[in-house]
């Protein structure tokens, strides 16, 4: 079965506070917040019949928060100088160890909740898979849930040193921080080297100066060099191993790690067969630059790599008219030669992106749904969706910390209309069901890909540049008569309609293939059509497609 990973912050699923009651940049008593219980048996059915395999609920770890905690869930509260927005970045850990509390109903019962929670996916056959946040901690990392007899990060660090292997942290002696907006309250000396690998005492407002970068081993420095130090084993090496392994004996199946590529992949190529030796789990990897793939994949030993740097960027700038529909043909070839269709996890949005129908992307929902459909039956790969995504959310309110930008805030307490109403007979979210039935069809995880643009381009008569076309196609001798052999999957970016002219494979690339087929041409808003044709070289089945549409033609 495909791997399908439904991805969203768990304080934002199932916030019920009504949308026009939200207040921007407002705490959690005056917008509420989402909890791990409104993962119920409904919700975990819902994301079922949408094909999900694998649960990613972001924010499960305890992070820094500008709601104070202390009274309450036992543990500090956080100053909120080096805190963006009122909830916080669940990307800035404050305790490893721990479940963040304002995300359970009973914060002194949170352990029993997530507990609760993995038990309550897996009923229903859903794995469920956590942030790992191994390059940065927040600057208050407190650790006070740590086990006995394990040292908290930064306990045991010599801090008159800018580098040490035995220290978590890296160090500038001498200096104090420089909050860029100014604090009152809160006091680093000597300064912590900030997460996004900012080494200068005064972080920007752009830097991540929330955060204090973990010490892997590698020394940095000054001339520009890096120097590893890896025998003996750092001591960070171990307390993350340790975490790994918390969180998988907690019964979790996977975890996302966040930013690899500034971990040294030594650390992945040591850790993974560590913790995959007693635990039955998936390592994902957040990953940025495609020359680095092939490192983390045999090198790092990850399961799962983002493709950010390849198909998500040529298909943004595809739509975005930056690029010619060619582009995403050389980019599905040069995947295809690489790797294994299970190596890339394929998505349009997530957390960090613009959403797929915001105005700095698709536009429009509906745009969006052509851009997925291309994406998701290209291959058999893993896909990534972003909660909402199945409803054609915008991202277009300013909701504090997050302005308008496009994105779903992750720094603030907010919700999303959509996904609490779970309106079945909304078009998009029916069109993202059809989908998703499609993602797992046996001629889309079997089939092979066929190109068929160029001899469309030939015959002409529709915009090539901005109209792009593939087969999905089964081998002779897995073709059986009356069942469906292959699917075509046609897109238009154009705002005209078009007429893509449909050829099957020459005899060279698919072998004696029987010309005289039922077709069904499936239109995300109109019935599906069915016609028998005769396909043959010189007599393409011409197929209409609508402004920025996308049409199925499925071949029995």
């Amino acid at each position: 079965m495909r791997t399908i990973l439904y991805s969203t912050l768990v304080r934002l699923w199932g916030n019920e506070t009504p949308h026009d009651k939200l207040v921007p940049s407002g705490s959690l008593a005056q917008n509420g917040t989402g909890t791990l219980e409104a993962f119920d048996d409904a919700a975990l059915e819902y994301l079922v019949s949408l094909g999900v395999t694998h649960l990613w609920p972001i924010g499960i770890i305890r992070h820094a928060t500008q709601t104070p905690l202390h009274s309450w869930a036992d543990c500090p509260d956080q100053n909120p100088d080096i805190v963006k927005g009122q909830a916080g970045s669940p990307y800035a850990i404050t305790d490893y160890y721990d479940i963040h509390p304002t995300i359970v109903r009973n914060p002194k019962k949170r352990r029993e909740t997530f507990r609760s929670f993995v038990a309550r996916c897996h009923r229903h056959g859903v794995k469920v898979v956590i942030d790992f946040v191994p390059n940065h901690v927040s600057r208050q990392y407190d650790g006070t849930h740590t086990p006995e007899g394990v040292a908290s990060l930064g306990a045991k660090d010599d801090t008159s040193k800018a580098f040490d292997s035995g220290n978590n942290f890296y160090y500038l002696p001498g200096e104090e921080l420089q909050l860029p907006h100014g604090s009152s309250s809160y006091r680093e000396y000597p300064a912590r080297v900030t997460g996004n690998d900012c080494w200068s005492a005064a972080p920007s407002a752009n830097d991540w100066y929330e955060t204090v970068k973990l010490n892997y081993g590698v020394e940095y420095r000054p001339d520009g060099s890096r120097v590893a130090h890896f025998d003996p084993i750092p001591a960070t090496w171990y307390q993350m191993r340790d975490i790994l392994c918390y969180w998988a004996g907690e019964g979790v199946d996977g975890f996302r790690c966040d930013m690899v590529e500034m971990v040294p992949v030594a650390f992945w190529h040591w850790v993974i067969p560590q913790v995959k030796k007693l635990y039955d789990v998936t390592f994902i990897a957040e990953i940025y630059r495609i020359d680095n793939y092939h490192l983390y994949l045999v090198e790092g030993g990850f399961d799962l790599l983002y493709d950010k740097s390849g198909l998500y960027d040529t298909l943004y700038q595809v739509i975005t008219k930056e690029r010619s529909v060619s582009a995403i043909e050389e980019c599905l070839l040069a995947n295809k030669e690489k790797y294994a269709p299970s190596q890339l996890l394929y998505f349009l949005e997530n957390h960090d992106e613009v959403r797929l129908a915001s105005p700095y992307f698709a536009q429009t929902a509906q745009r969006g749904v052509t851009a997925m459909t291309l994406l998701a039956l290209a291959t058999s790969s893993p896909l990534l969706l972003y909660g909402g995504q199945e409803y054609g959310e915008q991202g277009v309110e300013c909701e504090g910390y997050s302005g308008y930008d496009g994105r779903t805030t992750i720094f603030d307490y907010w919700s999303i209309p959509s996904l609490v109403a779970r309106d079945f007979s909304n078009p998009i979210f029916q069109s993202y069901l059809r989908l998703m039935k499609w993602a797992q069809h046996p001629v889309v995880l079997r089939g092979a890909f066929h190109s068929i643009q160029e001899q469309a381009r030939a015959w002409g008569g529709f915009n090539a540049e901005r109209t792009y076309g593939y087969l999905r196609l089964l081998a002779p001798e897995e073709q059986q008569a009356g069942e469906t052999i292959g699917i075509a999957v046609l897109s238009n970016f154009t705002a005209d309609r078009q007429c893509y002219p449909l050829f099957l494979p020459n005899s060279e690339e698919q072998g004696e293939l029987q010309r005289l087929l039922h077709v069904t041409l499936h239109t995300p808003d109109a019935a599906p059509r069915e016609l028998l044709y005769a396909f043959q070289p010189w007599a393409p089945l011409i197929i209409e497609l609508a402004p920025y549409s996308v049409q199925l033609v499925e071949l029995r």
